[in-house]
């Protein structure tokens, strides 16, 4: 059976096509169904992966788990893919099977939004409350970029933290920036293009500050929600989690959680793991 597996987060899809001999991996823009443009994002994913001709698509991502949202991304797959079956599952579920397959642990997402949950045997039993960019989403990338633009506009940080923030924007024209913000339609993806172009190291002790404090909001607002002893382990993906892991890893050991890690992508875990059902 040919299989397409796909983790989507609000900014990219990563998608591994597997036929029983050999991988083939693909990567695309992010397919949240609350951002959805059609007919424009089906036309772009076709044209990239609609050659595959899988037999199963099995589709984690971001925003789904619920019937709603599930149907949107069902009814975008089929008209990308036809004559074969399709799942729907959210981007916990995904992460947790590629991770721990049938075992336990605990899954936290830091990409474009946040998210984390607690799997025993292969299923998630609670999963914290991400409330989108818009209220929550703790430590992400577009938690980041609004922490970022409340500085520089604001001048919150001293003037050496605003220019330095400036130079990596290009001086940002507040109208435009707000415009881009509250008129297009992706706006978690341009908060989150914000932190992605700023925070390259190095940047300002200050910045690396904002950091822990978003992880440490991520840990207060989510992961304590799920009640853990600080015994089980805990995996850590996403672009804000893989570009910042050392720091990452210092506030949750000074929180008291030692068994932390970091794997992304996702994918990777996905064809470490249908490869070691071949041998």
């Amino acid at each position: 059976m040919n299989i397409l597996i796909a983790d989507s987060g609000a900014t990219k899809t990563d998608w591994l096509f597997y036929d029983g001999l050999e991988f083939i991996q693909v990567r695309t823009q992010g397919l949240h169904p609350a951002t959805i443009s059609e007919p424009d994002d089906s036309i772009d994913i076709h044209a990239k992966v609609g050659h595959l001709n899988p037999d199963k698509v099995m589709f984690y991502g971001t925003g789904l788990g619920n019937p709603v949202s599930d149907e949107i991304i069902r009814r975008f797959l089929g008209n990308v893919f036809s004559d074969c079956s399709i799942e729907i599952y959210s981007d916990l579920e995904g992460s947790g099977r590629a991770f721990y397959g049938d075992g336990s642990g605990v899954v936290c997402v830091l990409g474009t939004g946040s998210v984390c949950a607690k799997i025993e045997s292969g299923q998630i039993i609670k999963k914290s409350a991400s409330l989108g960019f818009a209220i929550g989403d703790e430590g992400s990338a577009a938690d980041l970029g609004r922490r970022l633009l409340k500085m520089y506009y604001r001048k919150s940080v001293p003037e050496n933290v605003v220019r330095f923030i400036g130079e990596r924007l290009d001086d940002p024209d507040y109208g435009e920036m707000m415009n881009r913000i509250y008129t297009l339609s992706k706006p978690n993806r341009e908060l989150a293009a914000v932190a992605g172009t700023v925070l390259v190291k190095p940047f300002p002790v200050e910045l690396e500050t904002m950091l822990r404090n978003a992880f440490s909001d991520f840990i207060t607002n989510q992961l304590s929600t799920l009640n853990l002893s600080g015994d089980e382990e805990i995996r850590f993906t996403g672009k804000v989690a893989d570009t910042h892991s050392s720091l990452l890893k210092q506030v949750m050991n000074k929180n008291g959680f030692s068994r932390v890690d970091v794997t992304h992508p996702v994918i990777a875990a996905w064809r470490d793991r249908l490869r070691s059902h071949e041998d």
